[in-house]
């Protein structure tokens, strides 16, 4: 049976036994003695102390409430003995130095280094735990910032979850050096230094340019004010921007529909797989475009009024996690929308073939004999598409231009369009409609195609395949075009080029054609 006494170690209540007090008790009055001329003696013994009630604590369980003789013993050797950090050490001590330093390990842990930081600490605190240059680490997070897009996230992050080193026995364990008094000993003597060399510094700066420093310092906040008040613009014209085009559903996508031009949620429903997924689009974009409007205008403000306290920072972190909620929820719909463009369908089917030595293409579909049902005219805008309750009609015809394998032209239709497989993309390329009819040596098309609005905008396209045979030419809205030769205009003058075998052109949805190689 052995007498136990209750003992208060810095804020924490511990049952112990009485011997191991006195034996605990014995070796802080030895520490106090042998470190009393020491500069930081008093944050010395502060450390030790929470480091043994640390200790302390690992040793106590749900069966074990009691510190005992033992645990005191191997956490006091764990500290090493106060009479080896005195001036003149004998040869015992140092025999007893070595023999303790061979078992003391290290608790490496990862702190962020605020005493040596230039923004948080984290490249610091990273450069200490894996014993590496700063400088390299810091090029690292440049590096990922500037070429992956994620360095300045991934600082955040860090920022945020890696605690900062608060003591001396933080920044032992963050180096990973063994915790022992010896090396609180000096880690104190080097804040200490650190704080005296930059105290000496800053003062010698101070009384020798005073003068320069007042004038700087108003330059600084000129720019300041200059650079807050450029911040705090360019948020608000990004506010104004996101109410009218957002909130006050200002129609203005170059789409023609039966109402007119499109909003951006009549086109996301035409683009996003289903139309609930406007609403989340909407809800990410809202929070990534409001983050970043409020952090211009926070930081505007914060430069202008010099706005230094925990709101502003509170601030900062809600508005980079806000901005970060809506970037996940947008790069999620970006991922599931890119899947439905992932595989390419295509079909191809032969239209005619036609034994003439021209072969006249004409942007219109005549009934031979009968009025004209309709002829196409220029919308007034490129790229613009028509939408209906029940259809999309996208203008724009490709064409390719092969040789023939034989005397004769060979015309073939070719569709493709975009879907999550490649029969889904099929489908949908057989779902585009475009009229194309010959007449004799006269090929009528249409310079526009629809397909059903179910379908979506997935890039859906035609192309009209021409193979021309030797000799052959293809007369095209007043162009000749045929291979291995020159392309003139009626007037005549041909141009020399050099021969290809496969060439290109577009005609627009007016009927005007360009032709390239």
């Amino acid at each position: 049976m052995k007498k136990t006494v209750s003992v208060n170690i810095k804020g924490i209540n511990f049952l112990i036994e009485e011997d191991a007090y006195e034996l605990l008790q014995d070796y802080l009055d030895r520490l106090a003695t042998t470190l009393r001329n020491e500069s930081g003696c008093s944050d010395i013994i502060e450390d030790v102390e929470l480091r043994i009630a640390e200790l302390c604590s690992t040793k106590l369980s749900e069966s074990k409430t009691v510190i005992e003789l033992s645990d005191i013993n191997e956490i006091l050797a764990a500290l090493g003995d106060p009479s080896e950090y005195v001036d003149e050490e004998s040869e015992y001590a140092e025999e007893t130095k070595s023999s303790n330093s061979s078992t003391k390990g290290s608790e490496k842990r990862l702190f962020r280094d605020t005493e040596n930081a230039i923004i948080g600490g984290v490249c610091q605190g990273i450069a200490d735990f894996l014993k590496l240059d700063v400088v390299i680490v810091r090029a690292i997070f440049v590096v990922l910032f500037l070429f992956g897009g994620f360095g300045f996230p991934l600082y955040i992050i860090l920022w945020i979850i890696v605690p900062k080193a608060k003591s001396t026995i933080d920044r032992l364990r963050m180096k990973g050096r063994p915790i022992t008094v010896e090396n609180v000993k000096d880690e104190v003597g080097n804040a200490a230094e650190r704080f005296k060399d930059g105290t000496k510094n800053f003062a010698g700066k101070i009384r020798e340019n005073d003068t320069y420093k007042k004038s700087m310092s108003r330059g600084a906040r000129i720019l300041s004010t200059i650079a807050g008040s450029i911040l705090i613009l360019w948020g608000l014209s990004w506010l104004i921007a996101l109410l009218v085009f957002s909130l006050g559903g200002f129609d203005f996508i170059p789409a023609i529909d039966d109402g007119g031009l499109l909003s951006l949620s009549d086109f996301g429903a035409l683009v996003l797989p289903h139309t609930s997924d406007v609403g989340t689009a909407w809800v990410g974009g809202l929070l990534l475009a409001s983050s970043s409007i409020t952090l211009l205008l926070l930081l505007g403000s914060i430069l202008i009024f010099r706005i230094r306290n925990k709101w502003a920072n509170l601030s900062l972190l809600g508005i980079f996690v806000t901005g970060i909620i809506g970037l996940v929820m947008c790069l999620y719909l970006g991922a599931k929308t890119g899947r439905d463009f992932f595989y390419e369908g295509e079909i191809e089917k032969q239209i005619a073939t036609v034994d003439t030595d021209e072969l006249v293409v004409l942007t219109e579909i005549d009934d031979i004999g009968k009025p004209r049902k309709f002829h196409i005219k220029k919308n007034g805008r490129f790229g613009t598409v028509k939408i209906s309750e029940t259809s999309i009609t996208d203008y724009g015809i490709h064409f390719k231009f092969k040789q023939s394998n034989d005397t004769l032209f060979h015309v073939h239709q070719y569709k493709s369009a975009h879907g999550r497989t490649r029969k889904k993309g099929e489908d949908k390329a057989e779902r585009i409609t475009h009229s194309m009819a010959i007449f004799g040596d006269t090929l009528t098309l249409q310079a526009s195609y629809s397909f059903p609005r179910a379908d979506k905008l997935r890039e859906q396209e035609v192309i009209v395949i021409i193979e021309i045979p030797k000799g052959g030419r293809v007369r095209l809205n007043d162009q000749i075009v045929h291979l291995g030769g020159s392309i003139s205009d009626d007037d005549g003058g041909e141009v020399e080029k050099t021969i290809y075998y496969n060439e290109d052109g577009y005609m627009e949805g007016s009927g005007s054609y360009y032709h390239y190689y």
